[in-house]
């Protein structure tokens, strides 16, 4: 591993987040188009967090909003009981 591909590695989710300067997106992109090994850890990171994103739409069981109504009853909104 380089030292531009540990940099990138250390970079990704600022990247992946647009957290960073243009130049600093454009210097990783252009060592991305470079090298094969980190651009397929920033496609799957960038395919994770795709899927992490869409697929968390499942509705909560209707218990769960149950247990969860009993349990602020009980020990109210700040976690002490009553």
């Amino acid at each position: 591993m380089s030292r531009y591909c540990e940099k990138s590695a250390a970079l990704m989710y600022s990247y992946l987040d647009q957290e960073m300067t243009v130049i600093r997106r454009i210097r990783i992109r252009m060592h991305l188009h470079r090298c094969p090994p980190c651009a397929d850890g920033f496609h799957f990171e960038t395919r994770l967090k795709d899927r992490i994103r869409t697929g968390c739409h499942d509705e909560p069981p209707a218990e769960l909003y149950d247990r969860l109504r009993t349990f602020l009853q009980q020990h109210g909104a700040s976690g002490e009981s009553r």
